[in-house]
């Protein structure tokens, strides 16, 4: 305990508006188990990500299987609060579609179990806008407000018939102008094929224009999904995460371990700061470094997805949510990731 007291007087000794500032960056409390979105809908304050699922290249049949996928979803289901967050996208696992084992497919089934059980769930997948996507979900060359319409009538199916809880544009491609996208989810909506809507991979600039044009119709832009981690805080630096709670739009983070490279990577920093989050886990009740690496991101504002492929990786993504970083934490976190990016630029 005595370091852990060291790294309080450290922060103790920070200019006082320093300390107030990164406590107003605290946003989230560890009894806020839940987020309340904007068009209402309340979801877990951490979700799980689904990019891996009918992945052949990413471990799917080999690593783990369908039945594997169907256990670590109801273990999730039962130990997060209800609205567990689920991100998938029509393009994950798209060569297992002939199967119909792609991530929608999978994620379907694993819902509509969950739901008839009583266990609530929020859906939110995303459509690829590139042009000759048809390549490989077939359908038209995706050219229209109505092509892409016509793509989420089919991941509709894939979930089972049931519309889905939110359906986000997957990234702003080039071809497409943010009138046009708006259209698709402004329709996608009034049809009853999606509940609420969002994007991802959007800078400030395009998420406020994004949101503008839906608030003309009255429609809420409930999410952003862009990566965030404590090896990547693009978002805190360029203005995306403040103009996101500014617009009351939630921030989904994915890759929010770094795509494992906080684990793995042979930087000496990266190393130290890991054990850096490890220690701060111990004090925190045996934590694990990458359970804080989450929590961090929760307390900054952000919903993060990892990856779920296993019951263990369930349990561990739930127990992120039964402790709570404190301002020295946070703190100590922010000081020594300034201190990497300062000495790696």
């Amino acid at each position: 305990m005595l370091a852990r007291s060291s790294a309080r007087v450290r922060v103790t000794r920070c200019a006082k508006g320093d300390v107030t500032s990164r406590r107003d960056s605290v946003v989230a409390r560890a009894t806020e188990k839940t987020r309340t979105l904007s068009d209402g809908t309340v979801c877990s304050s951490i979700g799980i990500g689904t990019m891996a699922w009918g992945d052949e290249t990413l471990g799917f049949n080999a690593s783990f299987r369908e039945r594997d996928l169907e256990r670590a979803f109801e273990r999730a289901s039962e130990r997060l609060p209800s609205g567990l967050f689920v991100d998938t996208a029509e393009v994950y696992g798209a060569k297992s579609k002939r199967f119909e084992c792609t991530s929608e497919h999978i994620v379907g089934r694993c819902a509509k179990k969950a739901r008839d059980e009583g266990r609530s769930v929020v859906v939110g997948t995303k459509v690829f806008t590139v042009p000759w996507t048809n390549v490989v979900m077939g359908g038209g060359v995706r050219l229209t407000t109505k092509s892409l319409v016509d793509a989420l009538r089919a991941s509709v199916e894939r979930n089972g018939g049931e519309p889905v809880d939110l359906w986000s544009i997957h990234f702003p491609f080039p071809t497409w102008k943010q009138s046009a996208l708006s259209d698709a989810l402004a329709e996608g909506q009034s049809l009853g094929l999606c509940k609420a809507v969002g994007v991802s991979n959007y800078d400030a600039s395009q998420m406020e224009e994004m949101h503008g044009f839906l608030a003309k119709r009255g429609i809420p832009l409930v999410t952003n999904q862009v990566k965030y981690s404590v090896l990547d805080r693009s978002v805190e630096k360029n203005g995306l995460l403040t103009k996101a709670k500014d617009l009351d739009v939630a921030i989904v983070a994915y890759s929010p371990l770094g795509g494992g490279a906080l684990r793995t990577s042979n930087d000496k920093e990266i190393r130290t700061l890991n054990k850096l989050l490890e220690f701060i886990g111990a004090v925190n009740g045996g934590k694990t470094s990458y359970q804080v690496a989450l929590r961090y991101l929760i307390q900054k504002g952000a919903i993060p997805i990892p990856s779920l492929t296993s019951e263990k990786r369930a349990d561990d993504i739930a127990d992120v949510l039964d402790f709570e970083l404190d301002i020295e934490d946070i703190s100590t976190i922010d000081e020594k990731l300034d201190y990497i990016e300062r000495t790696s630029s």
